[in-house]
Formats: structure tokens, C-alpha cells, sequence
């Protein structure tokens, strides 16, 4: 070997030394970056996250390599339908990669919503989330949401919230269960470790999304209150749709985290808040007023509905008795429900508070 294959050889080596070097502290940067971003913000438990008026749930392949289903996949469609059944989301956005016709995460989350439980139109697909930073700028750019509850594994949602904050999103996130071995969870994290370094360049660089496009609007929801007069019992409004004129319907929901049974009937009566802050009867309406005037006797169906503990069950109102044109007026359903064994010896009364829009 000459003096100066030998030198070439040396500079080579540093060479490589110090850009290995450089990665490993660039990575470092990154990671320590993410995380302190992250911190305080990731909830393991549905109970405890914040209420925001929308999801992003962040796609995936809902089949392993093997064409199984994924667990991945299948943990945080279920994360996703607890956030919405427990009331901490109006709408989901299913965003995901479409780049062909036959590869369809979008669609596929939300059959796998809907299958959950989810209604569909409380689900908004995003066919051009190809990466996560695509998924987030979109979420801001496309749908003017100014917070967010990002939804994936726990890695995954430090690197999503950073995004957020980096392109000015309020935001928290519920991390699905991981469900996998030492040498998958060490391979997977080593790839989140890259993932985060070329995310940091991407921000860094302006990198946008490979698609934008016009806003879409995502409507507000009817703002509902629940409370009741004994602790373990709730009702709150699922409607598929937001309450709006006509009521025609609501569909509601009993909750009974007690340790006893309970029953309710169809009797509902619906309260009005006054210019005073009190709670009056709703004015009843035309039709219930002609009725009487007419000498027709209308009543409640005399049906028994039970609750048992850390049961639910769903009811329709149909409160066609009332008033409800005033828009601007905030309204409160009142249901009774009673402690078996008859005769009836107590009960207690649930509330929930709502607008019409």
C-alpha cells in the first residue's frame, strides 16, 4: 500500500467516523426534542383525555406482512371508537395512504369504525395522508383544525405531536396498545429514531404535503352538559346527526356505573333556561296544544326499561310535546330513573343540557 492510498484510506475512515458521529447526535437532538414535546401530553386511559372537537386517527396497513389482521391497525380503530363512545370526540378523521386503487387505509378504517360503532358521518376520510407530516399540515390546512387528539402508538404520537406543535396545533394523543416482542419493539423503536431525525429535516426544510387543496369545513357539534342528582348514573344525546329544527328524534343513552339496578320509563319532560339562569318548562308545542283542544287524551306508553350496573342501553325521545324552535334558547332533557323493588320507594333524575342548531 502507498503513503498515499494510505492517507486516502485514513480520511475515508474519519470521514465516515465523524458523519456516523454526527447522525448519532443529531439523533440524539431529535429524540430529546420529541420527547419534550411529548411530555404531559400522551394518555394511556380514554377516561382521562380532554375533550376536542376532532380525532386524527393516523393510518396504517390493516394487514401484516403475513395478511393477517394487524394489531396496530385493529388497536387503534378500537382506541378511536372508545374516544368517540365515551364522548371525548365529534369526528374522526380517517387519514391514511391511498396511492392506489387497490391499497385503501382510509376506507378501510372506516368500515372498521362503522363496524365499531362509529357513525359515518362522524368519520372524514383523508385519502392523501402518505406520511404523518402529511397527515398533520392537512388536518390544519385542509380541515382548520386549530387542536387535535392524535391517535396511534405511543412512538408514533411523540413524533406526531411534535409535528403539531410545529405547525401550530394544540394538541394531545392517545396511544393504542402495542402488543409485540423485545426484538420487534427494539426494531421498531431504532426505525421511529430515523423517522424522527428525517422529520426534523422536513420541518426544517418547509417540507409540505405532497397534495393540499380547497378547506372543508367540519360543522360544529351540539354542545351537551350531563349531570344527574346521584353519582354513577348519566344520559347524554347520541343522535347520529346534531339536534337541529325540526326535532324530530334524539337518540339517548343511559349509563349505570352504580352497584344497583335502575329503571326508567318513556315519561321525558324538557326544561328551557330563562333570561334569570332558571330552568322553566319548555313551552309545549302547536301540535300537543291542538290535540287538546281537540279533547285527545295523549299519554306515555306505560313500558319499564332496566338498567343494570355498569350497563347502558339507548332510548328515542321523540319530544314532538314541546317548543323547541328557539335556537338561541339552551334546553335540558329531564329523565326519571327508579330503584326496584316496587312500589317504587326512590329514584333520582338525570339531566342533559343541549342546543339547537
Amino acid at each position: 500500500m502507498t503513503h498515499k492510498s494510505h492517507i486516502l484510506i485514513k480520511r475515508i475512515t474519519l470521514s465516515l467516523v465523524a458523519f456516523l458521529l454526527l447522525v448519532i447526535i443529531f439523533t440524539v437532538f431529535a429524540n430529546v426534542k420529541v420527547e419534550r414535546a411529548a411530555a404531559g401530553k400522551i394518555y394511556t386511559s380514554v377516561d382521562s383525555v380532554p375533550h376536542n372537537k376532532v380525532a386524527l386517527l393516523l393510518g396504517t396497513n390493516p394487514l401484516n406482512k403475513w395478511g393477517r389482521p394487524n394489531s396496530y391497525f385493529t388497536n387503534r380503530i378500537k382506541t378511536a371508537s372508545e374516544l368517540y363512545k365515551a364522548g371525548k370526540v365529534d369526528y374522526i378523521i380517517a387519514s391514511g395512504d391511498n396511492h392506489t386503487k387497490d391499497y385503501d387505509e382510509p376506507t378501510a378504517m372506516r368500515d372498521s369504525l362503522m363496524a365499531q360503532g362509529v357513525p359515518e358521518d362522524r368519520i372524514i376520510l383523508d385519502f392523501a395522508g402518505f406520511r404523518t407530516l402529511d397527515s398533520v399540515v392537512r388536518a390544519k390546512e385542509i380541515f382548520g383544525c386549530d387542536s387535535l387528539t392524535i391517535i396511534s402508538q405511543a412512538d408514533h404520537n411523540a413524533r406526531a405531536l411534535y409535528l403539531a406543535e410545529a405547525n401550530g396545533i394544540e394538541s394531545v394523543a392517545v396511544s393504542a396498545p402495542l402488543r409485540a416482542g423485545k426484538w420487534v419493539r427494539t426494531r421498531l423503536a431504532i426505525r421511529e429514531w430515523l423517522a424522527r431525525d428525517k422529520m426534523m429535516l422536513d420541518i426544517w426544510f418547509g417540507k409540505q404535503p405532497h397534495f393540499l387543496g380547497e378547506r372543508i369545513e367540519i360543522p360544529d357539534v351540539m354542545p351537551q352538559k350531563s349531570y344527574a342528582t346521584a353519582e354513577g348514573m348519566k344520559m347524554r344525546i347520541v343522535s347520529s346527526d346534531p339536534v337541529k329544527i325540526p326535532v324530530d328524534s334524539m337518540i339517548v343513552e343511559f349509563t349505570n356505573s352504580r352497584d344497583a339496578d335502575l329503571t326508567t320509563g318513556e315519561w321525558y319532560r324538557i326544561d328551557t333556561k330563562s333570561d334569570e339562569g332558571s330552568w322553566i318548562q319548555a313551552p309545549y308545542s302547536k301540535k300537543y296544544l291542538d290535540l287538546l283542544a281537540k279533547g285527545t287524551e295523549v299519554c306515555f306508553n306505560d313500558i319499564g326499561y332496566s338498567l343494570k350496573p355498569d350497563g347502558s342501553f339507548r332510548m328515542t325521545v321523540k319530544p314532538w310535546l314541546y317548543d323547541l324552535s328557539d335556537k338561541s334558547a339552551t334546553y335540558r332533557l329531564v329523565k326519571t330513573l327508579s330503584y326496584p323493588p316496587y312500589p317504587i320507594q326512590k329514584s333520582d333524575t338525570a339531566y342533559v343540557e343541549f342546543q339547537i342548531r
